[in-house]
């Protein structure tokens, strides 16, 4: 068969086997058409919707609040940010009808304070703080309704002054997610890319690759395991995680006080944690924290907090135990103690300021081996979406005859002829209209 007809034959199949969207159809709309902005507060805005906090929930209009107790109140911003309704912690939802899929859905505070975000029932936010604070997440919608209300964090009061959703795929799933367990050196802190005390979640995503992860950072200052097993942060981790995803521990400071809690009950928490995540299917990395500003004087100190126990239960659960406490501590004996306190708060020896935080985060990335994590190519898929579909065998076609062969993927190579050619794009039609479509093949190349 000639080039020419080939290509026709792979261009027809690839047309015919595109979906047509039906527009009346709101469950398969394409991700580019749900856009929502919301000023809660009542003030009108162009371009976003105005909510006041007796706007009830109607099915009709597909938002508004549901529950007692919230209120308009004045916020610190200007324009949609002067103004925010203030939750009733538990008794307060605002809902907004949306077909199921994965949105990005960003968060703007009022005047307020240690604020926790709740989305679809599940933490997602953890003590956002300050006026107008602002935050992003991945939220699946699987009920076509997305509910969203702010809650005890430390202090109140809870306010919300804008919401934006925006819509990401037709698929409600999270894409790889590094799940990270901490306390105050490793949350988040607001503004999220200028706050001088950092901690070392709040950069991570600085030092992955992106186009495969994202990060959710769920810890919080003055947090311990078992306050993290048992205050819905981990709920979130539980319900979300699946397998592929990684789970990074790292806590302990505050459970080597009295106050909160003591080794033994440290032990059981991280062991319970981390049997629960290696049951989703994740993989678990235990973290030695990193000292004090001080410890850069002490050249014999091997450990703090309870590293000795993660050792355990790295052993007894066979996960992986980063020791950042022995790496930091190097680092910090080489560059001195001025250099040292450089990478603190000012006056505080416990906490990393950014560029303290920094290196930590570049420290727990580099001691991760991400090849494990790569997965294996699948054979024939051209266009870039993982899966083999007639898609792929028009990608190739396409490519050949712009004369960009050379810029195919190996395993473009369907038919393992050691060449990429029309012949592949052939293969690949055939092979799917046979049905051939289950177990296909992997290659690593």
């Amino acid at each position: 068969m000639r080039y020419g007809k080939i290509l026709t034959i792979v261009m027809t199949i690839a047309l015919l086997a595109v979906p047509v969207l039906n527009k009346t159809d709101t469950m398969n709309v394409s991700a580019d058409d749900i856009q929502l902005r919301f000023d809660l507060g009542g003030t009108p805005t162009d371009g976003i919707t105005a909510v006041s906090a007796s706007d009830e929930y109607q099915p009709e209009r597909g938002w508004g609040f549901i529950g007692d107790g919230a209120e308009n109140v004045e916020a610190g911003g200007s324009g949609a940010l002067s103004d925010a309704v203030q939750f009733n912690d538990n008794d307060t939802v605002f809902c907004t009808d949306i077909p199921n899929g994965l949105y990005k859905v960003s968060v703007t505070l009022g005047k307020t304070d240690h604020t926790g975000i709740y989305m679809e029932d599940m933490l997602q936010i953890v003590n956002m703080t300050g006026n107008n604070a602002q935050d992003s997440v991945l939220v699946p919608v699987t009920d076509g309704q997305l509910n969203i209300r702010a809650a005890a964090g430390r202090k109140g009061p809870y306010t919300i002054s804008e919401i934006d959703i925006l819509k990401i795929s037709d698929t409600p799933e999270l894409p790889r997610t590094i799940w990270i367990c901490g306390d105050s050196t490793v949350c988040n802190y607001y503004p999220i890319e200028t706050s001088n005390q950092t901690g070392w979640g709040q950069v991570f995503d600085k030092f992955i690759d992106t186009s495969k992860w994202q990060v959710r950072d769920l810890a919080s200052g003055s947090q311990y395991a078992k306050g993290f097993l048992t205050s819905g942060q981990f709920d979130t981790i539980e319900h979300y995680g699946r397998e592929g995803d990684i789970y990074i521990i790292s806590i302990g400071i505050n459970d080597t006080l009295p106050k909160y809690s003591n080794e033994e009950e440290y032990y059981i928490s991280v062991t319970e944690m981390t049997k629960r995540a290696k049951e989703k299917g994740m993989t678990v990395y235990l973290v030695k924290q990193q000292g004090k500003a001080t410890d850069a004087s002490d050249k014999d100190m091997k450990e703090r907090w309870f590293g000795s126990t993660l050792d355990r239960i790295g052993e007894e659960q066979d996960v992986k135990v980063l020791d950042l406490f022995s790496l930091f501590h190097d680092y910090c004996l080489s560059i001195g103690q001025q250099a040292t306190d450089e990478l603190y708060v000012s006056n505080d020896p416990l906490h990393p300021n950014r560029k303290g935080a920094m290196i930590l985060a570049q420290m727990i990335s580099d001691m991760i081996d991400w090849d494990e994590f790569e997965e294996p190519a699948v054979l024939g898929e051209a266009n870039g979406d993982g899966v083999l579909n007639v898609r792929d065998a028009a990608c190739i076609a396409l490519m050949l005859a712009k004369g960009k062969g050379d810029e195919l993927a190996a395993q473009a190579d369907f038919n393992e002829d050691g060449l990429i050619n029309v012949r592949d794009a052939a293969a690949i039609a055939e092979y799917l209209a046979g049905s051939k479509t289950a177990s296909l093949p992997s290659v690593s190349r």
